[in-house]
């Protein structure tokens, strides 16, 4: 596995827990079974609708974490990055 593959796998595990703090937060304080489209209630049950939110936010926040190592990977050495300063092992 390329060392640039683990860094976008390394992502999903800090993703899933951001995400579950945003979903329980979200989920506190609107009530899936309560949302109407198009006036009618949902057909799914809540819990359809809460794993698909989460995960749905999961996937939000591990793009984001993705976005960020693949910016911060782009960046030519000496380009002045505040990362250039940290001594290397």
């Amino acid at each position: 596995m390329r060392a640039w593959q683990a860094d976008y796998l390394r992502a999903a595990w800090p993703s899933f827990l951001v995400a579950l703090l945003v979903s329980a937060a979200w989920f506190a304080l609107l009530d899936p079974a309560q949302w109407r489209l198009h006036g009618e209630f949902p057909a799914w049950p809540p819990q359809v609708l809460y794993s698909l939110g989460f995960l749905l936010q999961w996937a939000a926040c591990w793009g984001a974490s993705v976005l960020t190592l693949w910016l911060l990977g782009s960046r030519p050495p000496g380009s002045g990055d505040v990362f250039d300063d940290i001594e290397r092992d």
